[in-house]
């Protein structure tokens, strides 16, 4: 508890202010371990909240945020102002959401809701701005990610035909992912939240501090009504019309992503009934990260599991065992 209250002290409001604005000014100001900072703000945020007061918390937040915003015109400097607020404000929700024991999916889903609903009101309003629209504004920020990235991975070691696969490629890669874009932004919005929410858990748990609701979220699963939308969305596939397979692909894409969370619940809990050492897991969740095509397996597993229950299989194999 002593290491856990260094990095998150109580009872004083200059060390939180000092450790949130730590986070808010590298997110804003250096560019690989800012959007680390960046990423893991929610949990920053959902820590300090839950250890020390949240009104601090809040406070601590909202003032290194003005301090940023004040600074931005002075150094004319283009800062991720909307991201760092959209970020810690979902990271706040997550917080007043778990005090209240509300369920495991309230609290991924409305903080993960109010970053999707920041992103749309971004492109809207810079739509609005720069009198086009807002779709156009998606295939632009697409299009200039995508150069970032040639950019990128012409300073790397690589083969120069997989640069020029991509650069051939480009824009089959734009059209691609312009189309599947709100399914990216959804999937992209709860995952963020759903790591920084186990993340935090864990620390807490370290500190003797657990909320009963997320005391087994290795039992998490999904409702089992959702697989109609998961077969009316594979439907829409089929059907000849544009819009309706647009719909359909990007339903179908984040109802895959909610059983691939599934998937990785009875994962977690087989690894804690077969007691696997923590260092396999860490090792399989990183083969999950490099190789993504284990997250088919996952996701199949997380379908099935509404008609062959695998954690009831795995309870009742260790105890025959």
């Amino acid at each position: 508890m002593k290491n856990f209250s260094i990095l998150f002290p109580n009872n004083s409001f200059l060390k939180i202010l000092l450790i949130i604005s730590f986070f808010v000014f590298v997110a804003a100001f250096i560019p690989v371990i800012g959007s680390i900072c960046l990423l893991f703000l929610p949990m920053i945020l959902f820590l300090n909240g839950t250890v020390n007061d949240r009104i601090k918390t809040t406070a601590a937040f909202l003032i290194s945020f003005s301090l940023l915003v004040l600074l931005a015109p002075l150094l004319r400097m283009d800062l991720p102002v909307i991201a760092i607020f959209t970020m810690g404000m979902a990271g706040l929700l997550v917080h007043m959401i778990a005090v209240q024991n509300g369920s495991v999916e309230k609290t991924i889903i409305y903080p993960a809701i109010f970053i999707i609903a920041a992103i749309c009101l971004y492109f809207i309003y810079g739509g609005f701005v720069l009198s086009v629209n807002p779709w156009q504004l998606v295939e632009k920020y697409i299009a200039s990610t995508i150069e970032e990235n040639v950019k990128l991975y012409s300073q790397l070691p690589l083969k120069a035909e997989d640069i020029n696969f991509i650069q051939d490629n480009k824009k089959n890669i734009i059209d691609g992912l312009t189309r599947i874009f709100p399914a990216i932004i959804v999937m992209g919005s709860a995952f963020i939240i759903w790591i920084n929410f186990l993340l935090g858990k864990r620390i807490l748990n370290k500190a003797g501090i657990i909320y009963p609701v997320f005391a087994t979220l290795a039992h998490w699963k999904a409702s089992e009504s959702i697989i109609w939308i998961f077969i009316i969305s594979g439907a829409l596939f089929f059907v000849p019309h544009k819009d309706a397979n647009f719909i359909g692909l990007n339903i179908f894409l984040v109802m895959c992503f909610v059983y691939f969370l599934q998937g990785l619940a009875i994962v977690s809990f087989f690894f804690q009934k077969k007691n696997a050492p923590l260092f396999f897991r860490y090792i399989f969740y990183f083969l999950i990260a490099v190789q993504q095509f284990l997250v088919i397996p996952i996701a199949i597993i997380g379908l099935f599991d509404i008609w062959i229950d695998f954690r009831k299989f795995f309870q009742k194999d260790q105890t025959t065992a």
